[in-house]
């Protein structure tokens, strides 16, 4: 791989959509990107802010952001604000329908 093409991802998930998420993180991985997975990197035994605080780190990193949601956590949703605040582009992977789904296709096409 071309490493000037080379790629930093951000994966946002819901808790219960890990193993996609580890699927998508592994196809990357597999085309030489560099990417996080906060439900497996980010130490989860501690406290709210702690996480969110390095979800944010790892964010801040990461050219891309890629989005896998259930359509209920809300931590997904406070991951979308923050990738939304820094510019970063979102590409939706997997949403259920009739959720967010609409403004996120929207983001991906921009």
């Amino acid at each position: 791989m071309d490493h000037s093409a080379r790629k930093n991802y951000f994966i946002i998930h819901s808790k219960g959509l890990t193993d996609k998420a580890n699927e998508l993180a592994a196809r990357l991985r597999a085309e030489g990107h560099e990417v996080y997975v906060p439900g497996v990197q980010t130490k989860q035994d501690t406290d709210e802010l702690t996480i969110c605080s390095a979800n944010r780190d790892a964010m801040s990193r990461a050219d891309e952001v890629r989005v896998v949601w259930d359509g209920t956590s809300h931590g997904v949703i406070f991951d979308l604000g923050m990738a939304f605040a820094m510019n970063k582009p979102i590409r939706l992977e997997y949403v259920i329908p009739k959720s967010m789904r609409g403004l996120l296709e929207r983001l991906s096409e921009s």
